[in-house]
């Protein structure tokens, strides 16, 4: 059953390739190719190669976490585990062969038992909404915030409080922002309705400044207290945070822009989330900070363009 299910997975990605165009899918394998590159090239020294399968191994788990069909492979495939872990060894393929080249035998160990582990992890979805006073302090047109901090406050208040807790650590805040900064990429999954884009009444240079500034003001929001008890306890390497903070703000808004660069109503668009991992690269690997300005500089008037077709009215 196995077999059937991995064909399955490979005409799903053959048919979100095909709504993407030629011209961008050569662009996606070019660019494969030179994260590829990057990733070999972080293997190899010791302490960047640690970061890279801690970043790759967060991915899988929040892809794991975030995807619905957990419930579908138990009811339908008896042995659904080995089905994601099949899923999860493909997708780290790149990272084994890396770790193998440069004879990284100890971290190529340790992600086939991170990978054993991600597999058993299935958090309950409950249905009761968890509101508190913090969605009420989230500006209404914010609404993805709002959506966003309901579903993952206790985690991003854990994360958060043992950040601060363990802040004399040189390596807990930068981890731990990190961490917080990967949350707003989901934030950003699903396009809205038209009439939440129309309530605005504004032009659409208005609306994507206005969509960035926002963020930029709760995402600081969150960030400086980490920020500020890293530097009372390491005030030489300030620029750790900082730099970390700069790169994340700028993932941050290159998702936003590319959400509505191919922006459908009520819909994950396959172009949003293809181009979107561009950015949660970046946080990776920071040599391709330059790649996600250009491509951002670039979404912004694809943006506009699309955006027009529904705020002409108020521009």
């Amino acid at each position: 059953m196995i077999q059937p299910f991995i064909k399955i997975r490979c005409k799903q990605i053959l048919r979100a390739t095909n709504g993407l165009g030629l011209f961008r899918i050569i662009f996606l394998i070019g660019l494969f190719g030179i994260i590829v590159f990057g990733l070999f090239m972080q293997t190899a020294k010791t302490p960047n190669s640690y970061l890279a399968v801690c970043a790759y191994m967060m991915i899988i788990m929040m892809i794991q976490v975030k995807r619905m069909d957990k419930q579908f492979l138990k009811i339908h495939f008896i042995n659904s585990k080995l089905i994601l872990l099949m899923e999860y060894s493909l997708l780290v393929t790149p990272l084994f062969i890396c770790l193998i080249f440069h004879k990284q035998w100890t971290l190529t160990i340790s992600i086939i038992v991170l990978i054993s582990l991600i597999v058993n992890v299935d958090f309950k979805s409950r249905q009761k909404s968890l509101n508190t006073a913090i969605q009420g302090l989230i500006p209404s047109s914010c609404f993805e915030w709002k959506s966003g901090v309901r579903k993952t406050l206790v985690l991003m208040f854990a994360f958060w409080i043992i950040g601060l807790g363990t802040s004399f650590f040189v390596g807990s805040i930068p981890v731990v922002l990190f961490i917080l900064g990967i949350f707003p990429f989901t934030f950003y999954e699903k396009c809205e309705p038209i009439q939440m884009l129309l309530a605005y009444e504004k032009g659409t240079n208005w609306f994507l400044i206005h969509k960035i500034k926002i963020h930029i003001v709760l995402f600081t929001t969150l960030s400086i207290p980490l920020i500020i008890a890293f530097l009372l306890f390491h005030p030489d390497k300030w620029y750790i945070p900082v730099i970390e903070y700069f790169i994340l703000i700028n993932s941050h808004i290159y998702v936003i822009l590319t959400k509505y660069a191919f922006f459908q109503p009520n819909s994950k668009s396959s172009g949003a989330q293809a181009f979107g991992l561009i950015g949660a690269i970046g946080m990776i690997i920071p040599v391709f900070i330059p790649l996600i300005w250009l491509l951002s500089i670039r979404f912004y008037f694809k943006s506009r363009e699309n955006l027009n077709f529904y705020l002409n009215d108020y521009n």
